[in-house]
């Protein structure tokens, strides 16, 4: 059994395949089934109390009127006991009723996430039995001739129940039972009843209470279909909304090692670069490159050489200084790293980290001619800008160089840019 009580409205916590197989059990579920599927019970009623509660006020407070209204009536067909009638109606239900009808938000919290406790049902059930048995007391104090005819009143809450307050179906079944109750109670208790008079009026009531609890069933079981089918598109939505993130996510991350792929980083590198300049901060970029690959793809194979760029990558990934540092695959065996707010003895310090994390995995490198385990070189350059907006590829030539320096004397080893600074005009 799914547990929602406590999640938020309009989300389902559980696997995406598994709730759409629950919505769609509902969907396809029997005409005389209205309970929806497991959890979706609760979360439909978790979901819709709010407006059930707003509902119930809205409509509370007009019958509220219409039933102190109905004092006209009582004037006109039960007139000797119209001052009792004053004081059940106004001295009596209303205040209990205006009672309720101000605190349901307060009351609708007891109610939150219980199935059998739903406080705008219980509310509207009990005000309507309330109303039923006002209008009962009245017709058993009257002697009026006219009293016989007021039973057809009983007709006015059963569709006020049914309909009006749109009572849960189950609810709305209590309600019209007990509106007929007290009705047959009352028509029993009542001497000399018309015999015409009586079997009309519970001929109407009986006909009344079906019709309105078959449109009550039809109403509920639309609106449950309609938040099902709510369910289904907001599915549809989160689903498509992870899928075009895990495809972003995709389009800027290298296939084979899964950090930032050449496009990112160039789109990344001239972002930085404008807030650089904005900042007046400094930027370092470190590009490096995995010592005589080739020998070792020659030697152990294109597999194996895949499985170190990609353990290479974990470990440049593992050692970067900051979570705003960003490490991307360049191409082929080349690897840069986007610092910023890095001057470049930080830039040189995390260079240094970054050679000796590729060392320390100890991958066996027969092949090179510098070390007998894979290692990287490394360049770093670092912009401090000053005139005009720099631009990121002359930063990045200026890494490149400074690689190509660590290179040429001897790998395995890191080298500085000293002046990536961009030249004044003209230069």
């Amino acid at each position: 059994m799914l547990s929602l009580v406590n999640d938020a409205p309009g989300k389902l916590p559980v696997p995406g395949s598994d709730v759409r197989a629950l919505i769609d059990r509902g969907l396809k579920s029997s005409f005389w089934q209205l309970r929806l599927p497991e959890g979706l019970e609760r979360k439909y009623l978790s979901d819709s109390i709010e407006a059930r509660i707003q509902h119930t006020q809205r409509s509370g407070w007009f019958a509220l009127f219409v039933f102190n209204a109905f004092l006209v009536v009582d004037w006109l067909m039960a007139s000797d006991v119209f001052w009792q009638s004053v004081l059940i109606r106004m001295g009596v239900f209303s205040p209990f009723g205006i009672a309720i009808l101000l605190n349901a938000n307060q009351l609708a919290l007891l109610g939150r996430g219980r199935d059998w406790v739903n406080i705008s049902d219980w509310m509207s059930l009990l005000s309507g039995w309330g109303a039923t048995l006002s209008l009962a007391v009245i017709l058993w104090m009257s002697h009026s001739p006219w009293v016989y005819y007021y039973h057809a009143g009983f007709l006015v809450i059963i569709i006020y129940g049914n309909l009006v307050q749109k009572l849960r179906f189950p609810f709305a079944i209590a309600f019209s039972v007990g509106v007929l109750a007290v009705h047959g109670v009352g028509v029993a208790l009542t001497d000399n009843f018309p015999s015409a008079i009586r079997v009309s009026t519970v001929l109407m009531l009986l006909v009344t209470a079906a019709f309105t609890l078959v449109a009550n069933y039809l109403l509920e079981r639309a609106t449950r279909r309609r938040y099902l089918l709510a369910q289904r598109d907001a599915q549809m939505v989160d689903e498509l909304s992870a899928l075009n993130a895990q495809l972003q996510r995709l389009s800027r991350s290298d296939v084979l090692t899964g950090v930032a792929n050449r496009r990112h980083f160039q789109a990344h590198l001239q972002e930085a670069v404008s807030r650089t300049k904005a900042s007046n901060a400094v930027l370092s970029l470190l590009i490096m490159d995995v010592d005589h690959f080739k020998a070792y793809n020659d030697r152990y194979g294109h597999p194996a050489g895949d499985e170190c760029l990609r353990q290479v990558a974990l470990a440049l990934q593992a050692s970067l200084r900051h979570p705003a540092d960003m490490v991307a695959r360049f191409g082929g065996e080349e690897f840069v790293v986007v610092m910023q707010e890095a001057d470049e003895a930080a830039a040189a310090n995390a260079a240094e980290r970054l050679r000796q994390a590729v060392q320390a995995l100890c991958m066996r490198h027969e092949g090179s001619g510098c070390s007998d385990v894979v290692t990287i070189s490394v360049g770093t350059a670092t912009l401090c800008p000053r005139g005009e907006t720099p631009a990121a590829d002359r930063l990045l030539s200026h890494a490149d160089r400074a690689l190509y320096e660590a290179k040429r004397g001897g790998r395995n080893q890191v080298r500085a840019y000293r002046d990536a600074g961009l030249p004044q005009a003209g230069a």
